[in-house]
């Protein structure tokens, strides 16, 4: 997914290849930094079935995401 994105920015921009490449290089750093922060706040605050209640609840929103943005895309 990393690949197609920044595949995806350059051809966006292709005047400023060197400028998009460092935006997404910075984003996607950024990111992964904050994803840890927030993970290990949240594994240091819950307990172990708080964790796992957040995964499903993660998993959950996530395909009534999808499931939502199919059945709209179905009707157009």
């Amino acid at each position: 997914m990393s690949v197609g994105l920044q595949t995806w920015m350059i051809k966006v921009a292709p005047q400023a290849v060197e400028a998009a490449s460092a935006l997404w290089v910075a984003v996607f750093n950024l990111s992964i930094g904050l994803g840890a922060l927030l993970g290990g706040v949240i594994v240091d605050s819950l307990a172990l079935h708080g964790v796992l209640w957040l995964g499903a609840a993660c998993a959950l929103t996530a395909a009534l995401a999808i499931w939502t943005a199919r059945a709209h895309e179905s009707l157009n």
